[in-house]
């Protein structure tokens, strides 16, 4: 198992039980639907940006990295972990999420990447020389069942592509974890 991406759409009403009770595991419960990048996420990232200015690369990594969240933001710099008290729990995290409107700035600027310019800009040489994760893997075959190739990142970037406009045509925020 290796890091994955989710992508969780949570309906504006249902949202402030999130912000009333962050530690209640609410967005799992109450999520409208939601989408897995399994190992994939970064390499979206680095394929989606390539070519962009400055603000759309700064949209395409809200994607999967939302500046606001919901908690305290744990600074691991500054916590002496060998004495911790008994009760410190370092499992609770923030929730990150983009609310409605960056999801529809995102998914606007999703719209304008077609799926052949995807495609073209894919190319695992380069992805492996930038050791994006999971690095060294990316490759140039395509069959189905071989991943982090074209054939599966364009089955990734339409996936991403369906969550934001969903998450948009309902005015639903997007829950974004990573682990």
């Amino acid at each position: 198992m290796g890091q994955s991406a989710t992508l969780y759409r949570i309906d504006k009403s249902d949202f402030s039980k999130i912000v009333d009770n962050p530690n209640d595991l609410g967005p799992f419960k109450i999520t409208k639907g939601y989408e897995i990048f399994e190992k994939s996420f970064d390499g979206l990232q680095f394929i989606l940006s390539k070519g962009l200015d400055k603000e759309s690369k700064e949209l395409i990594e809200l994607i999967f990295c939302p500046k606001t969240f919901i908690g305290e933001e744990i600074d691991f710099s500054k916590i002496d972990l060998a004495n911790l008290p008994d009760d410190t729990n370092l499992e609770r995290q923030p929730i990150y999420y983009n609310e409605p409107t960056k999801v529809s700035e995102i998914y606007e600027l999703l719209e304008t990447i077609s799926v052949d310019k995807f495609q073209k800009n894919f190319d695992q040489n380069e992805l492996n020389r930038h050791d994006i994760y999971p690095g060294g893997i990316w490759n140039d075959q395509t069959e189905e069942n071989i991943a982090f190739n074209v054939r599966h990142m364009t089955i990734e970037f339409e996936n991403l592509k369906s969550i934001f406009k969903t998450a948009k045509e309902n005015e639903e925020y997007l829950l974004s974890y990573v682990g």
